[in-house]
């Protein structure tokens, strides 16, 4: 059940914070003064934004559980001071906490655009998406720790060591969105094919996608492996102890 808490924030996010709140693809921040964000964002669009943030903030929060359990998974087998299932599970939590606290200053500016001055709107709004995107190292910290664990341990046999490189490589990636406060046009702005399109669809592809795969079909294993039914004939103990009789 657990398992699937990922698939689940995953469909609930793009539906309230990317079509709810006209993100795909978000308005170019850096691009735009605060009279025109309001004028072509916030001003047309302040209704369902407001909705699509507040569902998303505890939508994101879905988040939370997946990583845990895939923390967990990773813990069953790590030997030492489990470190990779801690920066698995340490990357994971922040990442969701920004995941939920960021739509919260968009929903601001939702509820209070016709309140607030434009370049206050404006603030606002480039704030949230620095913290969102410029703290991309805690994802990337849960990215490598997932990725060395699955390519580092070669006996377990729960995800493919290919996997684990293609998660390095994406948390790896995101070093990009550090030039973000000084680009306003091309593939490196907040809205651009890079940083917005190739990094957010490697993040759930390349990662997230494979991870889940892997992750429910384990679970659906230990699963079966747990209510299989003991065999006939196998011996079973009664109220004594000591007797044993067969089943």
């Amino acid at each position: 059940m657990i398992a699937w808490c990922g698939p689940a924030f995953v469909l609930g996010y793009i539906i309230f914070w990317a079509v709810f709140g006209h993100n795909v693809p978000p308005p170019n921040m850096m691009g735009l003064s605060g009279e025109e964000l309001v004028a072509r964002y916030y001003g047309p669009h302040h209704q369902s934004i407001a909705i699509g943030m507040a569902v998303s903030m505890s939508v994101a929060f879905l988040y939370l559980p997946w990583c845990c359990l895939l923390s967990g998974v990773i813990n069953d087998s790590e030997r030492g001071p489990n470190v990779l299932s801690r920066m698995e599970l340490a990357g994971g939590a922040l990442t969701a906490w920004s995941l939920g606290f960021c739509p919260g200053l968009w929903l601001l500016n939702a509820i209070l655009v016709h309140d607030l001055d434009p370049s206050v709107i404006k603030a606002f709004h480039v704030f949230g998406w620095f913290t969102y995107d410029m703290t991309y190292g805690i994802t990337t910290v849960q990215c490598v720790g997932v990725g060395l664990w699955t390519v580092l341990n070669k006996k377990q046999k729960i995800f493919p060591a290919w996997a684990g490189w293609a998660t390095i490589a994406v948390g790896s990636i995101f070093v990009t969105l550090v030039v973000l406060p000084w680009i306003k046009e091309g593939p490196f702005t907040v809205a651009g094919t890079w940083n917005f399109f190739v990094i957010f669809s490697s993040w759930l592809f390349a990662f997230f996608a494979l991870y889940s795969f892997f992750l429910i079909r384990e679970m659906s294993r230990r699963k079966s492996e747990f209510e299989e039914p003991a065999p006939t004939g196998e011996l079973t103990p009664t109220t004594d102890p000591g007797i044993p009789v067969r089943a």
